[in-house]
């Protein structure tokens, strides 16, 4: 996806800058607008990253509200559950007293036992501090009451003035409970409050107006928060009533007054129990909680909880404790303040930082368009007053050159006709160096010429078949003379896979070729100078010409540089060899010329291409030159499609390498073949294997069949081989030869070479047929196997061959299998070779052992076939003798 985003980027881009430049060209945009467009940008993109900033940051105290509310739902759920837990039990007490209490005679429920259970159910209500049960005493029945009891009906509002420790109980301090028409001293009670029994909780504001309400009303009633005895801390009391029997639904409050029996208050310490709650949470340290009785809106009471607060952040949840006349709420802040919001902060300040960066980058690369449209307008005036001055320079030479060629033309005519006089040997020593010298300027006059229409651009190049061996031979006789002179040996190869006839310009081909081999001739004063021209995907195979040379085995023994840095550098050539942009009907050439001269020095190399410039003041004057030939011959190269380089070492010699593209002409319909050389075969003998080579091809243009020895020993004993090999039929008469391979061009091939010596040939295309026909016993007396074949390739045939063979010889020593069944041979062994134009030392190893017995290489010789096959079929005593010879 990317990479389709790039590339419609680059597709457009060229546009942009298209339609740019125009508005560049036409004036309309200028530097005062794109500042303002800079400000522009730069305003908008403030304005949205501070709305970025705006809702990132609103997103995150919206989350911090929800996690809030969260926290605060969860401790209000379980406050409110264990609240009602509470409350239920309460109630459920109360139930309990009217039963056992009241309704048994004698009473079942004394202060012990009420202590002993309250104490052991206090888990049921996990709110409550303490229980207590206040019975309903009128005041005719308080003096009886007070002697059952044994204690006095005490005033509460005292102890609540005098706060006590919890563990003392002195009811001879409190005062009296005053006269009034009824009490409700408390009887029964939790020992956490057991310093409430003989207190009258009518005498006390809260209890009393809380003991009113629950009795006319039946339910359960809390008081306002107020201070608790003893501790002093902050809580509120439950009320139930308990009445004598039981009241129908729609009892009146009067009638509920006269059935009241007592009252049951559980008390709550709110501020103990709160924290106690809230501690069992893991985020306990993360907000705070107040709990607020808010039944007078306008000032409500804080029963739980700091007011001191850094969070303006809120949460507030109404809680329900089951008095409809007492209003709760339960209010939650996070303990700290809000943390920045990071994920704002950066996110707005990396936009607007990107977007600031953006636009000064956009901002600087127009200015910098600008200034580069600016630059290109000038250099395109430049360029046109340069063109305008080349051409006239153009002109002004071709004028030039075609004036002076004329008189010149009729100079040479007269020394021509004037040699044909008589005249002294000192007269003919003068008009040839005239002549000499007359040729020499012409030259020179083609050679500007030539400079001068490339760089008009009007030199155009012609398309006519020729024969490129024709040209080689015409240069390599022009320049024959002059390297005999200085003993210089002069020599050319072509290879026989570039084609006879090209279609091209001969004429330029020529002209690159004869400057190269001039500039060559002109600096060798030893050694040689070696042409060879091959096809371009030919450089990256083994050549005969590339395998047999080396730094010192070259065509004279001279040292060269190695030749294959001179094309190192081409971009047209790729690793398989071939010119990509080449249709099919075209093919490229590599033209190198080797030389043993004088070298190019290192600091003239980087300049050697250009016109007029020589290498050296040395060089120079010892060979007169203009040092425009390479100049022109590196462009009529670019002309031909092709690349021109070259490697030097100075002292040792250069290599000059260019590449042509030339179209495939048609073949002659038949090479020129001598007559007096047909039929004659001729040994060439050369230690220098280069040399050699150039020698064999020359001699076989002629007609003539060649054999390369690298000394007369080795000619003595190839002459010899090859007068027994004419013996072959003897030798593979009659003889019944298995012939694998893939291809079935070259079974046809293999089977027709050994059929003409008499052989009975049998053939098989893979190595799965060849296991099978040679699955002992069978009748045949060798194989010829391939070694790179599909599935099972020739080194496994033969392995699987051998372990057969040596399976059935085992069965014959051990008696399993008899000799007469094998066709009386109690040795299995039928000598494969292997077929291969590979002539690496590592296949021929691995040939070995797999368990082959030789190989023959591809396409068959007979003096090869003869000394392989002789080492396993019987032969004549001449052959013997010639062998061992």
């Amino acid at each position: 996806m990317w990479l389709k985003l790039l590339e419609k980027v680059l597709a457009n881009s060229y546009k942009i800058h298209h339609h740019f430049y125009q508005l560049l060209e036409l004036k309309r945009v200028h530097k005062s607008f794109w500042k303002k467009l800079l400000w522009s940008w730069v305003i908008f993109w403030i304005v949205i990253c501070a709305w970025m900033f705006s809702f990132y940051n609103h997103h995150a105290i919206e989350k911090r509200k929800v996690t809030l509310a969260s926290m605060c739902v969860e401790r209000a759920r379980m406050l409110q559950d264990q609240f009602n837990a509470s409350m239920t039990h309460v109630q459920a007490i109360s139930i309990l007293i009217s039963t056992f209490h009241h309704g048994k005679n004698p009473l079942a429920i004394d202060q012990r036992t009420f202590a002993k259970y309250t104490e052991k159910t206090a888990f049921e209500r996990p709110l409550m501090s303490g229980v207590a049960y206040a019975i309903r005493v009128l005041h005719l029945e308080r003096e009886k009451f007070e002697r059952q009891q044994g204690w006095s009906i005490r005033k509460m509002n005292t102890v609540q003035q005098n706060p006590v420790h919890k563990d003392i109980h002195m009811p001879e301090k409190f005062e009296p409970s005053p006269v009034q028409e009824e009490y409700a001293p408390v009887i029964l009670a939790q020992d956490t409050v057991a310093h409430m029994v003989s207190l009258d909780l009518l005498s006390g504001k809260e209890d009393c107006d809380n003991a009113i309400r629950a009795r006319e009303s039946g339910k359960g009633v809390l008081t306002t928060p107020f201070r608790l005895l003893k501790t002093n801390r902050l809580g509120v009391i439950l009320t139930f009533a308990v009445y004598k029997r039981d009241l129908p639904a729609d009892a009146t409050p009067k009638d509920r007054v006269e059935a009241t029996d007592g009252y049951l208050e559980g008390i709550f310490d709110i501020e103990s129990l709160a924290e106690n709650l809230f501690q069992q949470f893991a985020g306990k340290k993360t907000i705070l909680v107040n709990l607020y009785d808010t039944t007078n809106r306008s000032q409500p009471i804080s029963m739980y909880g700091s007011e001191v607060y850094v969070d303006k952040l809120e949460h507030v949840i109404a809680l329900n404790f089951g008095d409809p006349l007492r209003n709760h709420e339960m209010r939650c802040r996070f303990k700290h303040k809000a943390p920045l919001s990071w994920l704002a902060i950066t996110t707005t300040g990396s936009t607007l930082v990107i977007t600031l960066l953006l636009g000064y980058i956009v901002f600087a690369t127009m200015n910098h368009m600008a200034k580069v449209q600016e630059e290109y307008n000038r250099m395109v005036e430049l360029k046109k007053k340069a063109e305008a001055a080349d051409v006239a320079k153009s002109q002004f030479l071709s004028t030039v050159s075609h004036e002076i060629r004329t008189p010149m033309h009729g100079v040479l005519g007269i020394l021509d006709i004037l040699l044909d006089t008589d005249l002294d040997v000192t007269q003919q020593d003068h008009v040839r160096t005239a002549q000499a010298s007359g040729k020499t300027l012409v030259s020179l006059l083609n050679e500007v010429l030539d400079q001068a229409k490339i760089e008009s651009g009007k030199l155009d190049l012609e398309s006519v078949p020729f024969d490129l061996r024709a040209i080689m031979d015409d240069v390599l006789s022009l320049f024959s003379g002059k390297s005999q002179e200085n003993g210089v040996e002069l020599a050319v190869y072509i290879s026989h896979r570039v084609p006879d006839m090209l279609i091209g310009d001969p004429g330029r081909f020529r002209q690159i070729i004869t400057n190269l081999m001039g500039n060559s001739i002109k600096f060798t004063e030893k050694g040689h100078i070696f042409v060879t021209v091959h096809l371009v995907e030919e450089v990256m195979e083994t050549t005969d010409i590339e395998r047999e040379a080396s730094s010192r085995n070259t065509l004279s023994g001279f040292p060269v540089p190695d030749k294959r840095r001179s094309w190192a550098g081409f971009k047209n050539i790729g690793q398989d060899g071939r010119n990509c942009s080449l249709s099919p009907d075209r093919i490229s050439v590599i033209v190198s010329v080797e030389d043993t001269g004088e070298g190019i020095p290192q600091e003239a190399q980087p300049r050697i291409f250009t016109p007029f410039v020589q290498v050296g003041s040395s060089i120079s004057r010892k060979q007169a030159g203009t040092g425009i030939g390479l100049s022109i011959s590196k462009c009529l190269v670019t002309l031909m499609d092709g690349e021109l380089g070259f490697v030097s070492i100075p002292k040792v010699g250069s290599t000059f390498t260019f590449t042509a593209s030339f179209t495939i002409g048609c073949s002659k319909q038949s090479k020129i073949i001598y007559p007096e050389f047909q039929c004659m075969r001729a040994l060439v003998v050369d230690s220098r294997q280069v040399r050699a080579i150039v020698s064999k091809y020359h001699v076989q243009r002629l007609g003539i069949q060649v054999e390369v020895v690298p000394s007369l020993d080795h000619a003595l004993s190839t002459n010899l081989r090859k007068l027994s090999s004419l013996s072959l039929s003897g030798l593979l008469a009659g003889r019944k030869i298995l012939v694998v391979d893939d291809n079935y061009v070259n079974l046809k091939v293999a089977a027709g070479a050994l059929k003409r010596y008499g052989a009975d040939v049998v053939l098989a295309e893979s190595g799965e047929k060849a296991i099978s026909f040679l699955e002992p016993p069978h009748t045949f007396d060798a194989c010829f196997m391939d070694i790179q074949m599909p599935a099972i390739d020739g080194f496994e045939a033969t392995r699987r061959i051998r372990e057969m063979e040596d399976n059935i010889n085992d069965r014959i020593q051990n008696g399993d299998a008899s000799i007469e069944a094998c066709r009386n041979i109690s040795n299995w062994h039928v000598p494969i070779l292997a077929m291969t134009a590979d002539v690496i030392q590592a296949t021929q190893d691995e040939c070995i052992r797999c368990g082959m017995d030789g190989y023959i290489s591809k396409p068959f010789e007979g003096e090869h076939l003869y000394r392989e096959l002789s080492r396993f079929f019987t032969s004549s005593p001449l052959m013997k003798c010639i062998e061992n010879f």
